[in-house]
């Protein structure tokens, strides 16, 4: 394969902290995305997200050349129950509690197999054309979020007729800056400092942990240990001189180009910083951090 372009940038200024890694060798290319915690209990050092991003990492580099898909789900299972055998808390803590484990999404490319092959939903797009990821779960929740935040703005907003003595009664009228307290940052953006919003949710944010892995309509596939080995994964195939594109979910409207990508997720910071609109996401960009989630971004010719 011959890379086009490559990028893997955290939310965070401490890269250390960044949940999505990128691998790339003679015969494989992946994206690994570790799922930021909603953990009540905080068993791992620094996050879960970053924990199973490098376990899988390390996964990744030991293939042999000629695996298939199930043995790369077989040989992150086992490496993700190694680290729970290995845990002072133990095996049997993290088999009940589901929300506590290891958990990542991956798109795994075998240049070998001609295919690639979709754990969870990070991305692809092969000759501009992408393959669909979004999960049931995600899309709910998001709309939830998108519910709560505008529900908080129209009273935050009633608030204020009430004390300047108007009346409104629409939610075209309310600023799009969102909660009080916002913050500028150096391009101008304004964002909220908190996301009132994502906390009204979270409990349901951990409550999704219980269809991980399982079938259905909220069902849905991660890397935690305990996959199911007849799950159905998505397999895309990729033909020699096909250009692909592999990505987290942090490039939330993909483009066939890593300057495409960023000009999109630029616009979305200016357009629509609590991402409640035309991107409803689980969380919205935050004042401080470099986007509103961790982003890996790979285009490659096969």
């Amino acid at each position: 394969m011959r890379i086009i372009e490559q990028c893997c940038r955290g939310k965070h200024t401490d890269q250390t902290l960044n949940e999505d890694g990128l691998f790339v060798s003679d015969r494989f290319a992946a994206v690994v995305d570790g799922v930021t915690g909603k953990s009540v209990r905080h068993p791992w050092d620094p996050s879960g997200g970053v924990v199973a991003k490098d376990a899988m990492l390390d996964v990744l580099a030991s293939l042999p050349a000629d695996a298939g898909m199930r043995d790369v789900q077989c040989l992150v299972d086992e490496r993700f129950r190694a680290a729970y055998q290995a845990h002072p808390l133990g095996p049997s803590f993290f088999e009940h509690e589901p929300l506590e484990r290891l958990q990542a999404n991956a798109v795994v490319y075998s240049a070998s197999r001609g295919e690639a092959w979709l754990f969870g939903d990070c991305q692809i797009m092969v000759n501009g054309v992408q393959t669909p990821t979004l999960k049931k779960v995600d899309e709910l929740l998001g709309d939830l979020r998108s519910f709560a935040a505008q529900a908080l703005r129209l009273m935050e907003a009633g608030k204020q007729r009430d004390a300047e003595g108007e009346q409104d009664n629409t939610l075209d009228n309310v600023g799009d800056a969102g909660d009080a307290g916002t913050a500028e940052t150096a391009a101008g953006t304004r964002m909220p400092p908190n996301d009132p919003a994502r906390e009204m949710i979270l409990p349901f944010l951990r409550l999704q942990s219980q269809f991980a892995n399982r079938r259905g309509e909220y069902g849905y596939f991660v890397f935690d240990g305990f996959t199911d080995p007849t799950y159905p994964i998505q397999v895309v195939p990729v033909r020699p001189g096909d250009e692909v594109v592999l990505a987290s979910d942090g490039y939330p409207l993909l483009a066939p180009t890593l300057d495409g990508s960023e000009r999109e997720l630029e616009r979305l910071r200016r357009e629509d910083p609590q991402l409640i609109r035309e991107y409803r996401s689980t969380k919205g960009f935050t004042a401080g951090l470099k986007s509103f989630d961790d982003r890996t971004y790979l285009r490659f010719i096969a």
